[in-house]
């Protein structure tokens, strides 16, 4: 039996809900506090003074250069300020998916998975539909009709795609992802959807730590605009 380390294990339930009966059993109370506390030990802070409008620009320009390996570090930084940052969250999803390429559940592609359902629950619509995606035609053990159609709905449905830099899938994309979709679980995705409350992931705030400033961005336990 493959071994993960411990926050593989709690990445795997609480994506999977571990509801399986050969699945993996539940984390303990040890597991989820690492996995809460930086995925155990990935979870990385700006210095003071620097600004995370600058780092995450330069970040993105490498992700749209294909320098992925060179984005995730400093994407992992404006990531674990939490709020008002899921753009970041998402990039860095897809940059660990990418780098993790065939190695599924990979401690990468459960950490890819972890911000993008993080940005996906507090309504990023890129992100909703890199779920949609993966529970529909991704790896085997990610496969889910209910998470896919559930995903799909909320991206149908989210007006944040008229936002100004909204990247869109391609149609070709959405047309796949609706294909691998049945009915049933459309429509109970649907309403699913309808009930939706948008939930926003907020980092562990650390002691000694003093958190970011500079224009655009915030101190940790500061609420965004402030």
């Amino acid at each position: 039996m493959k071994r993960f380390t411990p926050a593989a294990v709690a990445l795997t339930a609480l994506l999977l809900g571990a509801c399986a009966s050969d699945g993996p059993e539940p984390p303990t109370p040890k597991q989820s506090e690492v996995y809460m506390d930086g995925l155990g030990g990935r979870g990385i802070v700006l210095r003071a003074g620097t600004s995370a409008n600058a780092v995450y620009a330069e970040a993105i320009g490498m992700k749209a250069q294909g320098n992925c390996p060179g984005a995730v570090p400093k994407l992992r930084q404006v990531a674990n300020i939490g709020v008002g940052y899921e753009n970041a969250q998402t990039a860095l999803g897809e940059c660990l998916l990418q780098a993790a390429g065939n190695s599924e559940l990979s401690a990468d592609y459960l950490e890819g998975l972890t911000w993008l359902r993080r940005a996906s629950e507090a309504g990023w619509p890129e992100a909703q539909f890199r779920l949609a995606t993966i529970h529909a035609l991704g790896p085997k053990a990610l496969r889910n009709d209910d998470e896919a159609g559930y995903w799909f709905a909320l991206y149908n449905t989210n007006t944040g795609k008229s936002r100004v830099g909204f990247v869109a899938p391609t149609g070709s994309q959405i047309a796949a992802v609706d294909a691998a979709i049945p009915a049933a679980a459309k429509k109970s995705g649907a309403e699913r959807a309808a009930k939706w409350e948008r939930k926003v992931w907020t980092p562990p705030v650390p002691t000694s730590t003093p958190g970011m400033t500079g224009r655009g961005t915030r101190r940790r336990g500061e609420g965004p605009g402030t």
